[in-house]
């Protein structure tokens, strides 16, 4: 199948969330797979959708750092040592049952490329103690339902997160679309002083990766795991100018990042 990928840059917090749902809707469009992998401009939090915004004055490390308000659920993410990946998907290649599937498969790919460097991370619901409470990963987390669960999305636990030697480093997220669908997810790679709680792969493993090396390996094993042909696609004119609208109408406006 013919997919697109978006080669790895960096943008700022508004911007990258704008792009992931402006490609989205350039999905339901032209059903073309598209894979995005970036980073952050700044150090930024993105909170989950449902989290309140003055939930941030109980994480003070990160407190003080740029914010944005994601499309998808769970707890807040630190964007900082990190590789960001976004893949939308359209639902009519998908048989039932699929958006677990996505899941399955992406993280996958991702303990593929953490292979190809020494790396060995293992799904933490094959450790027997998985628990569907506190969840990163819900596309369908109903307000308050992540009452209680820690704020930082890298210190709750699903059965699909990803974890090197009893760390989470890799979580997801999902949107569903009309006929689309989004995930995206950071995969860890260092210690951040923003985060000085949640080791990277890095201080786990004493394996430096650089990101542009983990972003051609994600590739090749997305394009393996999924069966996909990747064309590199820049952003046309058509998605940036969506971009820039998702950013004036939602992503960059106040009324949006402190909703809750």
């Amino acid at each position: 199948m013919q997919a697109r990928l978006i080669e790895l840059a960096a943008g700022g917090p508004a911007e990258n969330m704008a792009i992931d749902q402006a490609l989205l809707e350039s999905v339901h469009c032209n059903a073309v797979p598209t894979l995005r992998l970036y980073t952050w401009s700044e150090p930024t939090v993105s909170l989950g959708y449902f989290q309140k915004a003055t939930d941030r004055r109980t994480h003070l490390p990160s407190s003080t750092s740029a914010f944005v308000r994601r499309a998808t659920g769970g707890g807040a993410i630190v964007h900082h040592h990190e590789l960001t990946y976004s893949f939308v998907w359209p639902l009519q290649y998908a048989s039932m049952g699929a958006k677990a599937g996505l899941y399955q498969q992406t993280h996958q790919a991702i303990v593929e490329s953490l292979r190809s460097f020494g790396v060995q991370a293992t799904r933490f619901g094959d450790g027997g103690n998985a628990s569907v409470a506190g969840t990163c990963d819900s596309a369908t987390q109903t307000p308050g339902a992540s009452s209680g669960d820690p704020f930082l999305c890298f210190q709750r636990r699903t059965e699909e997160d990803l974890i090197v030697s009893g760390y989470k480093v890799v979580g997801s997220a999902q949107r569903t679309g009309r006929n689309a669908v989004l995930q995206h997810g950071s995969i860890l790679l260092d210690v951040t002083p923003f985060a000085p709680e949640l080791p990277g792969i890095v201080n786990l493993t004493s394996r430096v990766i650089a990101l542009d090396q983990l972003a051609v390996a994600l590739a090749e094993a997305m394009a393996s795991v999924f069966k996909l042909e990747f064309e590199k696609f820049s952003l046309d004119a058509e998605v940036q100018q969506r971009a820039r609208e998702v950013v004036r109408e939602r992503f960059g406006q106040q009324s949006w990042n402190e909703k809750r």
